[in-house]
């Protein structure tokens, strides 16, 4: 049985990557997989232009796949939706290694640097180089500049990076569990487009 990430995750990555409308269009998807534009236009009560806008966004990004399917009679083509859990997590790991990275970054800034601060809310810490440029006094408020204790930041950041570690080694598990349970794909039949409706899946790759 293949493990999922959970539902809140999802829309928290959708908010990130499409704001509020974003997640109102996913929320309905995950309760009804494969509505298409219109029935979310309608259901969400946002133009169904801004809804295609959305849906292609996060195709993009490797969140949602669609069937395409015509209309026997008219031909008019129809997207049908669908959330893709593997892309997601692809997509959630990606970024979560770009986040390690920058705290990794920023603790070994905090750890090889003194800082010094005027104590004013809203003014900002200097390391040693800055603050001797300006003499030891604040350049927003002219206050003279202390020496501060930052042990309690690298202790935050340690804390954030191990937090961060251990979320991505329970998401490549997840990975790895998909990857190795997923079926082989079947090579796609070559046939012309006729009057019947005929569907096409289409899956994006996650853009890094």
């Amino acid at each position: 049985m293949l493990l999922h990430i959970d539902e809140e995750t999802i829309l928290d990555l959708v908010t990130l990557i499409s704001g509020e409308n974003g997640e109102k269009i996913v929320r309905f998807l995950l309760k009804k997989p494969g509505i298409t534009d219109e029935e979310l236009s309608q259901l969400t009560h946002l133009d169904i232009k801004e809804v295609r806008k959305i849906l292609h966004k996060l195709n993009e990004s490797g969140i949602l796949y669609y069937d395409l399917a015509r209309e026997k009679d008219t031909g008019h083509r129809i997207f049908k939706w669908y959330i893709s859990q593997e892309q997601a997590i692809g997509f959630i790991l990606t970024n979560m290694r770009k986040i390690l990275d920058r705290l990794e970054e920023r603790l070994e800034y905090e750890k090889n640097h003194q800082f010094y601060w005027c104590g004013t809310q809203g003014c900002r810490k200097l390391p040693f180089e800055e603050a001797m440029d300006h003499l030891f006094k604040c350049p927003t408020c002219r206050k003279p500049l202390q020496l501060i204790d930052n042990e309690q930041t690298i202790r935050a950041l340690e804390e954030k990076i191990n937090e961060v570690k251990r979320h991505l080694e329970q998401l490549s598990k997840v990975k790895k569990i998909e990857e190795t349970e997923k079926p082989e794909a079947k090579a796609p039949s070559k046939q012309k487009e006729s009057s019947k409706t005929t569907k096409t899946k289409t899956a994006t790759t996650v853009k890094k």
